[in-house]
């Protein structure tokens, strides 16, 4: 990555519980959030036929990105699900428009009989996504899946360091990698749907499995890209997705087995005919 880079973004859909000054300030803030402790600036930009790094938009249950990803659940409604976005290089970020957003802390209407979502807290934690980190361990951390619940607004440390690995290399950190030494390499073409499962015996007790991605730990499925289901992991393969996943299965909090694979994806044939 750059040490500098400029990111355009653009709202392409409004909430219907919003009104359009209040959620552009939503989202301003949220991105300003990640441009204060990144070497990273935003630009809105409202002119639709121009292309953005990152599309924002708030929409209903069966919307574009359900159909095209084989991994991607559509949004259900009330509750539930309030948002998700695309990991790098898609840069998208879809908000549930059945729900109520406001410019606010989120809290319950007992005159409505709904809970009032915080666009501020949930944008920034999306834009975290479309910029490309997973999610975090840190309980503090706005990137943690948690933080919705917990009303985590602010960037703790550790999404500091993570935003600024991914945008202007620290010498300072260094990245464990836990995968054993016999890793299986697989090829596979862009966009295909690859599978793996941790272990090979089938117990009564299913065991306790850990899964990572070049080292780091992954603590949910990455909606459109990973589902993680106990021992069984699916991704689609694509250039984010790149890299060395590994998992461990731990029995009285020893490592009894662990496995590796490398995912490559297959060069594409040049349409170049001369």
């Amino acid at each position: 990555m750059n040490a500098v880079e400029n990111v355009n973004d653009m709202i392409t859909k409004f909430p219907n519980t919003l009104n359009k000054e209040d959620t552009h300030k939503a989202i301003s803030i949220a991105f300003t959030k990640w441009s204060d402790v990144s070497p990273l600036t935003f630009t809105e930009i409202t002119d639709l036929s121009t292309s953005a790094d990152i599309t924002i938009g708030f929409y209903t249950y069966n919307h574009t990105d359900c159909w095209l990803s084989p991994l991607h659940p559509c949004f259900d409604g009330l509750n539930g699900e309030l948002a998700h976005a695309f990991l790098p290089p898609r840069g998208e970020i879809h908000f549930d428009n059945h729900e109520f957003w406001i410019l606010g802390k989120s809290r319950f209407s007992w005159k409505q009989g709904v809970w009032l979502n915080d666009l501020v807290q949930v944008a920034a934690h999306e834009i975290g996504h479309a910029l490309g980190l997973w999610h975090s361990q840190d309980p503090n951390a706005l990137m943690h899946p948690n933080a919705t619940y917990t009303g985590q607004r602010n960037i703790a440390q550790d999404d500091i360091w993570g935003i600024q690995r991914l945008y202007e290399p620290l010498d300072a950190v260094s990245t464990p990698t836990p995968h054993p030494d016999n890793v299986k390499i697989k090829i596979v073409p862009r966009g295909k749907v690859v599978g793996f499962r941790c272990g090979t015996k089938n117990t009564k007790v299913p065991p306790k499995v850990s899964w990572y991605k070049d080292g780091e730990q992954l603590l949910t499925s990455i909606p459109g890209y990973i589902v993680i289901k106990e021992r069984d992991m699916r991704l689609v393969a694509n250039e984010f997705n790149e890299g060395t996943y590994t998992c461990r299965i731990h029995r009285r909090g020893n490592i009894v087995s662990a496995n590796s694979w490398a995912i490559r994806l297959k060069p594409e044939r040049s349409s170049n005919n001369s």
